[in-house]
């Protein structure tokens, strides 16, 4: 089971607050450490010191020791050979630590040779821990003073610092569990909203929207561009129904006609007629069914092949090959057709669906120009684009069609109506916004129509490096 956003959210909330805490007290406690045992230290320094010069200036000074021990509150004093033989004790001590005289590590402090004050910590057997200093004695000669005092307030104190850790951040952490997944769910509630709204659109009912008022700037943001999505698939649905009734009809015209041929041929099988025309009305509207799937193969095709098998493309010999074939076929229909294409021109793309744009833009121009009329294809640079241009003497476009020709099954022409899918001009809107161009027509009435198709241009000698 995958977790969710919730839980994710509350175990790094869990994992910041865990470490926070253990942070936090591991540098108590070495704070606290330092500080006590800096205090702790400082104290046993200055009375080592002193006992250290009070000795220095006795001639017998194990004597003058004897007596400031027997003045003294603290019986922990030592005065070792720097072999770690005790040659002296406090007379209270050797009773109470019978064992004191050959205690490792005090024997060790001793045997080192060290000339400056060294401060350990050791564990007596009936006093516990206990904080000593080992002082190098100036009389009698070769022997070392151990000043210690028992850790106990600070060792408790230090105790109950790590007690206290041990189960204060444990029941922190449960408590902030509980809030993190409190305010991970009042958090992510927005989301679940915006969830089930999504969940409660259907593709029958697209008119509904996610609740744009949101509190958080963040969940505003989303449902904006949930709603903008949402905008453009209703719109993509509800064109694609036109598209589908439209297609619907361009096929169901020449079934119908191929049908009503194929009946009246078989009515009339017995007798001696000539079939021509029938074979050649059947022939007609199978180019016209044909034409018609075409198209809606190029137009299904336009965007995914063109965004896939790009490379660069040098546009001037596409261009002119397809207007080659313009030409013959404006030629046919007795319209001159001139063409200028520009040499060294290169796009980054696909060669096949550019080439289709120029036929796709020609074929519309010889249909709707009249015998005599006249065309131009040229194409040419401008400020680092490619720009093509396709103008005819033809009927034109009426204003209020003009928005609407790139609509996929729309159909206008001079007197509104045209034959065809009504995808070409569809078809070349989607091959060029796919190589990042654009296409804007201008048209009037009883003059013509110029189409200008404006591509991105490649440098020649960076082409290879596009991707």
């Amino acid at each position: 089971m995958r977790r969710t956003l919730r839980t994710r959210l509350t175990l790094w909330n869990l994992l910041i607050v865990a470490s926070a805490l253990t942070l936090f007290a591991v540098l108590l406690y070495v704070w606290l450490a330092n500080t006590l045992y800096g205090h702790h230290d400082d104290e046993i320094a200055e009375d080592a010191g002193r006992l250290a010069a009070l000795l220095s200036a006795s001639p017998e000074p194990l004597r003058r020791l004897a007596e400031i021990d027997a003045d003294r509150i603290d019986p922990l004093l030592i005065v070792r050979r720097s072999d770690g033989e005790m040659v002296f004790g406090s007379p209270t001590l050797v009773p109470s630590e019978p064992n004191i005289g050959a205690h490792t590590a005090l024997m060790h402090a001793a045997m080192q040779g060290v000339t400056t004050p060294q401060f350990f910590t050791v564990r007596l057997e009936h006093t516990g821990l206990v904080r000593f200093i080992c002082v190098p004695l100036a009389q009698p000669a070769g022997t070392y003073l151990q000043l210690g005092r028992p850790l106990g307030d600070v060792d408790l104190l230090l105790r109950v610092v790590v007690i206290a850790s041990a189960v204060l951040v444990p029941v922190v952490i449960v408590l902030t569990s509980f809030g993190g997944l409190g305010i991970a769910k009042r958090a992510l509630a927005p989301i679940d909203q915006t969830a089930a709204a999504l969940e409660s659109i259907q593709a029958t009912d697209l008119s509904r929207r996610v609740d744009p008022g949101a509190s958080d700037a963040e969940i505003t943001r989303l449902n904006a561009s949930i709603n903008r999505l949402l905008d453009r698939l209703q719109r993509s649905f509800e064109s694609m129904k036109e598209f589908t009734a439209e297609a619907s009809h361009q096929l169901q015209t020449p079934l119908t006609v191929m049908k009503g041929s194929i009946d009246a041929a078989t009515e009339d099988a017995n007798r001696n007629i000539d079939y021509r025309s029938t074979l050649e009305d059947l022939g007609s509207e199978v180019d016209a069914l044909a034409a018609t799937l075409q198209d809606l193969r190029d137009y299904s095709l336009a965007e995914a092949d063109s965004s896939s098998h790009c490379e660069s493309v040098d546009v001037s010999r596409v261009f002119e090959e397809a207007a080659d074939v313009v030409r013959a076929l404006a030629e046919a229909h007795d319209i001159p057709c001139e063409a200028h294409i520009a040499s060294g021109l290169t796009v980054w793309g696909n060669a096949v669906r550019l080439r289709q744009v120029v036929l796709n833009l020609g074929e519309n121009a010889v249909q709707f120009t009249p015998a005599g009329g006249q065309m131009r294809i040229q194409a040419t640079t401008v400020d680092r684009q490619v720009v093509l241009e396709v103008e005819d003497t033809g009927r034109g476009i009426a204003p209020e069609a003009l928005a609407r020709v790139f609509e996929r099954g729309y159909k206008a022409g001079g007197d509104g109506v045209r034959s065809g899918s009504g995808l070409g001009l569809a078809i070349v809107k989607r091959v060029v916004d796919s190589h990042g161009g654009s296409v804007h027509i201008d048209s009037t009435l009883g003059e013509g129509t110029h189409v200008t198709v404006t591509l991105p241009a490649v440098n020649t000698a960076t082409a290879g490096h596009g991707s």
